[in-house]
């Protein structure tokens, strides 16, 4: 089993930390949903929902949701600057369902995956553990 994915199956136990997951510009309606889904399979979330759960630095993977992907370059490059290293999933209403969610678009804005919304809680759960592996 990989470290991260031991990491978030020890949340709680014995003082291991947990995967930590930044939600960022997401409404709290679907941060509330991501958090249900991703907190359910032991990762640790902040988000704007939860102001008071976010620092700045330290996560291993960055959700983010925009409404115009092709507009998101300033919100991209401050995300990857503040949180170097840290893997973006973008969720967006602007993707077409049948967009691959590694593949060309997610390369050509430098993210890990590209979702569409509504997103499954397994496209979801898939994306971030295809991502955070990849960091390894």
């Amino acid at each position: 089993m990989s470290q991260v994915a031991d990491a978030a199956e020890r949340k709680g136990e014995g003082g291991a930390s947990a995967v930590r997951i930044l939600v960022a510009d997401a409404d709290c309606a679907l941060y509330g949903l991501l958090e249900e889904w991703l907190a359910d399979t032991g990762y640790e979330l902040a988000g704007a929902c939860a102001p008071d759960e976010v620092a700045h630095g330290g996560y291993d993977l960055i959700v983010v949701d925009v409404p115009f992907p092709r507009e998101a370059t300033d919100v991209l490059k401050a995300l990857q600057r503040e949180h170097r290293g840290a893997p973006i999933v973008m969720l967006s209403t602007g993707f077409f369902s049948g967009v691959e969610a590694s593949g060309v678009l997610a390369r050509s804005l430098g993210v890990a995956s590209v979702l569409p919304k509504p997103v499954t809680r397994e496209a979801l759960l898939a994306a971030v553990r295809r991502a955070l592996q990849r960091r390894q």
